[in-house]
C-alpha cells in the first residue's frame, strides 16, 4: 500500500511536538508495510531541525505572499489560512497523489491543500479550536488566527471523505458529520534507552510553547497558586519550566523556587531529568505531547482530565481537577522515591501497550484499507 502524508511542517526528532509525532507517525506506518512517501511544508517560522535519514520526505518552501493581518475578513472566510497555501506546493501533491493509493492530510492547517482528486482522501485533526479557550490576554492577530482554524476545521469536515481524530472526545465533537470518523492516537518515537532517572533532587517539570492557550493557562495556574503551595510542603523542591516563549511569558515572576530554562535541544532530555511532569492544563483539546512524551520514558505525570485527554488511564498518571488534588500528588511525587518509580513503570506500560509507533498507527492502515475498498470492489 502506498500513502502520502501531508504535513504542515518538516517532521524531526527534536522539534515542536507535531514534528515529533510525525516522525512516530512515519515510522510506524512503515511497521505496517504501508510505503510513506510525505511532502512537508517549509513556512520561515518552521525552523531548521533535521528530517530523520530514515524517512522520505521531500520538503518545500513555502513563500508567504502576504502577512496574515493584511488579509481582508473576506478572504479569511473564502479560503481559511489562504496565508499559507502555495502553487508549488500544490503542485507537488497533485503529481504524487497520482503515484499512491491514499492520501493523510495531517493537522488542519494541511487540509487547505485537499481533498485530491480520483483519489481518497482523509484529514487528521488534533484537537479542536472550539475547545482550546483563550484564558487572559490574547496576542496580537491570535483571534483572527483561531477564527481561521475553526473555518477551515468546518470545512474540512464538511469536504473531506475520511475524517480521522486523535483523541475520543475529538471524535465525539465530528460525530455528527456525514464521513467516518477514526481515532487514532498520537505517537512518540523517543531515543532508544532514554528514560527518566527519577532519582535525582525533588523537580517539577513542564514544557510547552507560551503562545499555546492550554499550555499558556497551565503556566498561569501552576505559578500563581499550585507550584506555591507545593514549595511550602516540600521547601527544597524545585520548578523546571522550558519551552519557547515561557521565559517572557514568567518575567517577573517571584516564587521561589522556578528554574526558567528556555528553549531546550531536547524535550525528553529535559524531562528526564525531572521527578514528575505536572501540567495543570484547565482546558485544552486533544492529546498533549508532553504527557505522552513523559509516559514513555516512564516519567510519572500529575495532570487535570484536560491534559490526560486521550490517554487510557493508568497509575502513572495522576489526574485532579481541583488545584488541591494537583498539589496533593506533586508532594508525593516529590517526597516519595518508590512510589515515584513504581508510577514511572507503569506509565510506560501503558505507553508500550498503546502508544509507540506501530500500535498508534494500527488504525489508521485499517482506516487506509476501508479507504481503498471501494476501488477494491469496482
Amino acid at each position: 500500500m502506498r500513502a502520502l502524508i501531508v504535513l504542515p511542517q518538516p517532521p524531526s526528532c527534536e522539534g515542536g511536538a507535531a514534528a515529533r509525532c510525525a516522525v512516530a507517525l512515519l515510522r510506524g506506518l512503515r511497521t505496517h508495510g504501508v510505503d510513506a512517501v510525505a511532502l512537508a511544508a517549509h513556512h520561515a517560522f518552521s525552523g531548521n531541525d533535521p528530517v530523520p535519514e530514515d524517512l522520505r520526505v521531500e520538503v518545500v518552501p513555502i513563500e508567504r505572499t502576504a502577512p496574515r493581518i493584511w488579509r481582508s475578513p473576506l478572504a479569511r472566510a473564502w479560503r481559511p489560512l489562504g496565508d499559507l497555501a502555495s502553487p508549488a506546493f500544490a503542485a507537488r501533491i497533485d503529481a504524487v497523489a497520482r503515484e499512491v493509493d491514499v492520501v493523510h492530510f495531517d493537522q488542519i492547517e494541511s487540509a487547505c491543500y485537499g481533498p485530491c482528486r480520483n483519489v481518497p482522501s482523509a484529514v487528521h485533526l488534533h484537537y479542536r479550536v472550539r475547545d482550546n479557550p483563550v484564558r487572559g490576554p490574547r496576542q496580537r492577530g491570535e483571534l483572527a488566527h483561531r477564527l481561521e482554524l475553526a473555518l477551515a476545521e468546518r470545512r474540512a469536515i464538511a469536504r473531506f471523505g475520511w475524517l480521522i481524530a486523535n483523541s475520543p472526545l475529538v471524535a465525539q465533537t465530528m460525530r455528527g458529520a456525514s464521513t467516518p470518523v477514526t481515532t487514532a492516537p498520537l505517537s512518540i518515537d523517543v531515543p532508544s534507552g532514554m528514560r527518566a532517572s527519577l532519582d535525582g533532587p525533588p523537580r517539577l517539570g513542564i514544557i510547552g510553547t507560551a503562545s499555546w492557550p492550554p499550555t499558556r493557562a497551565a503556566l498561569r495556574r501552576l505559578v500563581d497558586g499550585i507550584w506555591p503551595a507545593v514549595r511550602r510542603r516540600v521547601p527544597r523542591a524545585e520548578l523546571h519550566v522550558a519551552g519557547r516563549g515561557t521565559r517572557d511569558l514568567l518575567k517577573g515572576v517571584r516564587a521561589a523556587g522556578i528554574v526558567l530554562a528556555g528553549e531546550v535541544p531536547s524535550a525528553s532530555r529535559f524531562l528526564a531529568e525531572m521527578s514528575a511532569l505536572i501540567y495543570p492544563a484547565p482546558a485544552g483539546s486533544g492529546m498533549k505531547v508532553k504527557v505522552l512524551e513523559s509516559i514513555a520514558i516512564g516519567l510519572p505525570v500529575v495532570t487535570t482530565p484536560a491534559g490526560a485527554e486521550g490517554i487510557e488511564p493508568n497509575d502513572g498518571v495522576l489526574v485532579h481537577a481541583d488545584d488541591a488534588g494537583l498539589v496533593a500528588s506533586a508532594v508525593a511525587m516529590l517526597a516519595n522515591a518508590g512510589e515515584r518509580h513504581a508510577r514511572g513503570e507503569r506509565a510506560r506500560a501503558t505507553f508500550v501497550q498503546r502508544y509507540t509507533p506501530e500500535r498508534a498507527t494500527a488504525p489508521l492502515v485499517a482506516l487506509y484499507r476501508a479507504m481503498l475498498s471501494p476501488r477494491i470492489s469496482s
